[in-house]
């Protein structure tokens, strides 16, 4: 029998900084919060998932290997998730960069 490998956790506290984000349906971030090094993604997701739920909004459930939700409320669509770079910053690295 062939085990196959469990697929990684994304919300494993990591030893940098990483971000809350709220995304609009285009990506853009709204609304961001930065998140200390080590810190429990997974305890933080969810109680903004709860967050959202009591005020109203329709959420998704958080998946075993997801580090983001998505929430409904009048109409109106959003991301929210976990981000290991600062939305307000350049970014990722691209395959251009040196």
């Amino acid at each position: 029998m062939v085990r196959r490998p469990r697929p990684a956790d994304p919300l494993l506290p990591v030893p940098q900084a990483t971000w809350l984000v709220v995304h609009d349906m285009l990506r853009r971030p709204l609304e961001w919060r930065q998140l200390a090094p080590g810190a429990d993604l997974r305890a933080i997701l969810t109680h903004e998932r709860e967050e959202r739920l009591a005020a109203g909004w329709d959420c998704d459930e958080i998946g075993r290997v997801c580090s983001f939700f998505f929430a409904v409320r009048k109409g109106v669509r959003i991301q929210v998730g976990i981000g290991r770079y600062d939305p307000a910053g350049p970014g990722p690295p691209g395959h251009s960069d040196g």
